[in-house]
């Protein structure tokens, strides 16, 4: 007797839903598979291959997983396709025509939609085609429907100062469906901002930056190492100060900001320039990126050579042949720079302390004409807007409808100005002050760090005082930063002008500051300066009782 061996149709399974959060809610793929894989143990089908697909039916993963699972099919002679409804498989007619294409090259070949309780094979007549037809151009309605809904959505939210897809790394989301809102993240917010101090000090190159990075323990959302594109990305990110780049377009946000915009600017133009931009060698040069050709403006390149770093210009092409190319050494150009931080300091701690003092008085006189200025601008901020809910309700009345929408842009740009200027205005609380007092006290223990700091600490003092340096054979001449230049500007006359006596009076006298500057230190304090002679007294133990009436006219401070 004959025995007859009976084989099941292979089948493969095709689950879908429309977001990731549909999938995370755990109720739409796996009740798809369940009810698909009843269906085919009822008809007698092989599950061959389970497709579980989490994504928007637009998606470039979707049509990748679609394609795959033909090929897979065609390539293993599976001829039926299990899908619980026609949306589920496609939303739109270029992927019905395949399948249209697929099912047609073979008689045997078949998609099952479970739910509609239809089937489509090469044998499926006019009618049940006209539906197929009918029911892909309604799934494919509803798909452009809800993307429209979707972009009316964005632009809603965009207009509330949102943005309307996740944060950067240093922000989080907060809120229910349809109020989130992004506010710092207090564990990554630090990273994110020592990532723009130290790419805005010119020193570090993207494949350093990451090393540090990932040595302070900066980390991505998933715990991963920030690879450099990652951060290359996020540097050139305008949300980290207010503002939103949304499709080629920049809004202003209301998120609050993790840095300020004159960081982000000074961050692009390092992060554009070509040349001046550290790149990572296993050698990171003192003045590596820092020194030009005054001749063909050619990069000074350094090398190592009998233990001593040496540079010279190298340039390429037709300038390739510079006439004026010399090799210098690096401790000699420090030996000339040293001599720069000299000029720049206060000539010791008591003129130091001096220019302290007047930068104190000064700030007082700075915060009146601050809050001034910042009553000006809200003044002009209230009239803007005035003028355009003027516009505004005529536009409503349908007064001149071009005119008023002109208007209303024209508004809105002088409103966003209006605001940075009012934000910048109102930033500038104490930290005139303590720059000030910071610059100077930098300057004069300029020569002391420079001496005892590392290659690294080095190249950071350098990028605080000049911009660049120029070789001149021999002479190095510097370009200094505009706190730098304002230094070299004043403070050789202030030390000339402002020296201690070199012999002590008996009478207690501690030293002697000789014929004030004319012009002191900030041209702000001109209108409440006058030129004096000022002494500095010590009180002193042994001071002479007798000495008072001689010297209690100088003691007196005016």
């Amino acid at each position: 007797m004959l025995k007859i061996i009976t084989t099941k149709p292979k089948a493969i399974i095709y689950c879908r839903v429309s977001s990731k959060e549909q999938e995370d809610t755990g109720y739409s793929l796996d009740s798809q598979e369940k009810l698909l894989k009843e269906y085919a143990e009822r008809n007698g089908f092989r599950v061959e291959k389970d497709y579980r697909i989490s994504e928007s039916a637009s998606g470039k993963q979707v049509r990748k997983s679609f394609m795959e699972m033909l090929q897979f099919a065609t390539a293993h002679k599976i001829t039926v396709i299990l899908c619980e409804k026609i949306d589920r498989l496609t939303r739109n007619l270029k992927d019905a025509a395949v399948i249209d294409d697929w099912v047609k090259e073979d008689v045997k070949r078949e998609v099952h939609f479970v739910k509609e309780n239809f089937r489509l094979n090469s044998d499926t007549k006019a009618h049940d085609n006209f539906i197929w037809d009918m029911k892909v151009a309604v799934a494919r309605f509803y798909a452009n429907n809800l993307s429209e809904e979707v972009r009316k959505g964005q632009k809603e939210k965009l207009a509330q100062g949102w943005l309307p897809t996740k944060p950067p790394l240093g922000y989080k989301t907060i809120g229910e469906k349809g109020h989130k809102i992004h506010v710092i993240e207090e564990q990554t917010a630090p990273g994110v901002r020592q990532m723009f101090e130290w790419y805005a000090t010119g020193n570090y190159s993207l494949a350093r930056l990451e090393s540090e990075l990932y040595a302070s323990g900066m980390r991505s959302r998933a715990g991963k190492r920030l690879c450099i594109s990652r951060i290359h990305i996020m540097l050139q990110e305008p949300f980290y100060f207010g503002k939103i780049l949304w499709k080629g377009e920049l809004y202003q946000g209301v998120q609050e900001p993790l840095i300020s915009k004159d960081a982000y600017d000074k961050v692009q133009v390092i992060l554009k320039r070509k040349i001046q931009n550290p790149h990572f060698t296993k050698h990171t040069h003192l003045f590596k990126a820092k020194m030009y050709c005054e001749h063909c403006q050619g990069l000074v390149t350094w090398y190592e050579k009998k233990g001593h770093v040496y540079g010279h210009c190298n340039n390429h092409g037709q300038f390739s042949q510079c006439q004026k190319k010399t090799c210098i050494r690096e401790d000699k150009v420090e030996q000339q720079l040293i001599s720069y931080f000299e000029k720049l300091a206060p000539k010791n701690e008591l003129v130091l302390g001096w220019i302290e003092e007047i930068i104190k008085e000064e700030n007082s006189a700075h915060i009146k004409e601050r809050e001034a200025e910042i009553q000006k601008l809200n003044g002009l901020l209230f009239q803007v807007r005035q003028r355009r809910d003027r516009y505004l309700e005529a536009k409503i009345n349908g007064e001149r409808l071009d005119f008023c929408i002109r208007k209303i842009e024209e508004c809105d740009s002088e409103e966003e100005a209006l605001q940075e200027t009012l934000s910048k205005a109102s930033e500038k609380s104490s930290d005139y002050q303590k720059l000030g007092i910071i610059i100077h006290e930098l300057a004069y223990k300029a020569k002391q760090i420079f001496e005892k700091a590392f290659p690294g600490e080095k190249r950071l003092l350098l990028s605080e005082l000049f911009l660049n340096l120029i070789q001149d054979e021999t002479e190095i001449k510097p370009k200094f930063t505009p706190a730098a230049q304002y230094l070299m500007d004043w403070m050789p006359k202030l030390n000339k002008h402002y020296e201690l006596t070199k012999n002590p009076t008996k009478n207690g006298v501690n030293g002697v500051l000789e014929n004030q500057l004319s012009e002191p230190r900030l041209p702000e304090a001109n209108v409440n300066y006058e030129p004096q002679k000022t002494l500095i007294l010590r009180h002193d133990s042994t001071f002479s009782p007798q000495n008072h009436d001689d010297c209690s006219a100088a003691r007196t401070r005016t």
